[in-house]
Order: structure tokens, then sequence, then C-alpha cells
């Protein structure tokens, strides 16, 4: 069995490339598959566990062409960077889908991180105006710092907007922005941020809404990550009633995503996935002035691509760790 820590990770990982599988993924993805399962648990009654404290299962990765499945194992703690440690932290397990053997464990918070702004990358190419070269980002954390990256891959971007609730988080996105060229401003508000930008990512803890209509201009897409589990939002009702929402999981987006809060009109409303856009059977973005939203569960599939990708690199150039079974 072989263990990847994340600087092992960190060595395997191909941007452009896992942009391409995991476009591959949905493209591929099969309704009559086996139903994604996100199991979570609140830890808050366990003795000296934050309130907000959780566990999260995901599984099954599984794709067509694939001979593995992944399970993902999480620990959520989001006051942990106040601490100094991640918020996120983790295995995924890879195994042989005919034998069930375990393959591999990799540190899961690097390869969460690589598969979401991946995935986000495909939403923005297909959603997101051609012409696109401004992006506001809310949330400045791993995720904001991450997807930035692969949106580089997909769009000319040369200016940024940067919110945190943090200043100094926002502060340090910005310095490292501009040490590799590009206009970043840190902004005092969330409507400051997304006004006049063609691209907004919103990756927060949120509970209340963060954006709406009246704050964004005609033509721009958001991509809204924070809402993974009930009662998280970050894009207001009107923003969804008015726009062409597209999401990763259809079920998901009602029970837990970006739809989970929302009075019943927006129920009722058509809702399509990035896979059916991806493969024609839905319309994505028709103008330059509609405004399209993406909204990520993030989905056990997408972890098996990037773990799939890393495992093979690693055994070609001989990276990690082999443990005794």
């Amino acid at each position: 069995m072989l263990w990847l820590n994340e600087n092992d990770i960190s060595k395997c990982l191909n941007e452009k490339s896992l942009i391409c599988s995991v476009k591959r993924g949905f493209q591929v993805l099969d309704p009559g598959s086996i139903e994604p399962k996100r199991i979570k648990v609140d830890l808050g009654l366990i003795h000296d566990a934050p309130k907000d404290a959780q566990a999260m299962i995901l599984v099954p990765g599984a794709v067509p062409g694939i001979p593995a499945y992944t399970v993902k194992v999480h620990a959520k703690y989001p006051n942990n960077p106040s601490f100094g440690l991640p918020a996120i932290q983790g295995v995924i397990q890879l195994f042989d889908s005919k034998t069930g053997k375990l393959l591999a464990l990799l540190d899961s918070p690097v390869v969460t991180a690589h598969r979401t702004a991946a995935a986000g990358a495909v939403a923005v190419d297909v959603l997101a105006k051609d012409n696109a070269t401004t992006v506001a980002m809310i949330g400045a954390g791993v995720q904001g710092e991450v997807h930035f990256r692969y949106l580089q891959h997909i769009r000319n971007v040369n200016m940024v907007n940067v919110y945190d609730l943090k200043e100094s988080t926002a502060i340090g996105y910005a310095q490292r922005r501009r040490q590799e060229g590009i206009t970043c401003n840190v902004c005092s508000s969330v409507e400051e941020a997304v006004r006049d930008v063609d691209i907004i990512i919103c990756a927060t803890w949120a509970k209340e809404p963060l954006i709406f209509l009246d704050m964004v201009k005609p033509g721009v897409h958001i991509t809204t990550l924070g809402p993974d589990t009930a009662g998280k939002v970050e894009v207001a009702e009107d923003v969804i009633l008015n726009s062409t929402f597209v999401c990763d999981h259809q079920q998901m987006a009602f029970t837990m995503g970006a739809l989970s809060t929302f009075h019943p009109d927006v129920h009722c409303q058509r809702v399509s996935t990035l896979t059916e856009v991806l493969n024609g059977r839905a319309k994505g973005r028709e103008s330059n002035v509609d405004l399209t939203v993406f909204g990520a569960v993030g989905l056990p599939f997408q972890d098996l691509i990037a773990a799939w990708d890393i495992y093979n690199t690693a055994t070609s150039l001989g990276i990690g760790q082999r443990l005794p079974d």
C-alpha cells in the first residue's frame, strides 16, 4: 500500500491534465450509476470538540473506465486556521475495484482543493464569457488560492478583487497575486468586490446570502463553493431565480447545496447539471448578458479521478512511501 503525503501529492499534480480528466468524468457520468453519498456527523457534543466541528465521509468515488474506487474521510474544523491548522483534514482511500485491495492512502486536503478547483474551471469554461478577464474572490483561504490557479488555465485573468472576513488574509492573498504580476485589490465589502467583474468565486462558510442581484452586472458568472451541507448559503434567491443555474448533482443541490435554504419557487425552476451542459442536453450561457451560476457540492468521483492520476504518476516516478500489508 502506498502512502502519499501532501508533499508527494504536490509533486504528482498536473493542473491542466486534471481539468481535462475531471471534464471527461462529468461527461461520462451515468445517471443510473450508484448514488453518491455524503455522510455528515456533527462532532460538537464530543468532549473538547468545537461546536462547528464535523466529520464527513464521501463514497463511492467511481467513474466508468477507472478500475478503482475511493472512500474519503474528512474532519472539518472551520476555526482551525486561527490556530495555524488546516480547516479540513483527512485521507482518501484508493481501492482496487476488482479485489478490494487498498492501493493507496492520500492526504486529502490538497487533493480536495485541486479536484474542486478543476471542476470549477470546467464550469467556468462553459458558463463564463469567453472574454472574461476580471474576477472577484470572496474568501481568500485555500480554495480561493487554488481556484485562482486553475482559472488562469482557461481565461486570461488580469485583475482580481479579493474580500475576506479577515483583512490580513485578504492582504496576504493580494500580495501573492501582485508578485505574479496580477492587479489585485483588497476590498472592504462583498459588494465592492463583485461590482463590475466578469467572474465571481465564493468559497466561504457563510450561512446567510452574500451576493444579491443588484450587486452584479449583466453577464457575470458566479461559482458558489461554500454550500456543501444544509444551512450554508452564499448566493441569494433573486440571483438564482434570474440565472441559468447549473449544479454538479441535482438532488444534492436541493438537499445540501446552493438551493437547500430557498423558497419552493426556486425548486420549481429548471436545474441543469454540468454533465447535461457538457453533453449538449441542457443550455448553458447563450449570450454575453446571461447571468450564470454554478453550484458545486463536490462529488466523490472527483476524488477518484484526482487520486487515480496522482497514484499512477507516483507509481511511475517512485514517489511516496510503501507500507507493509
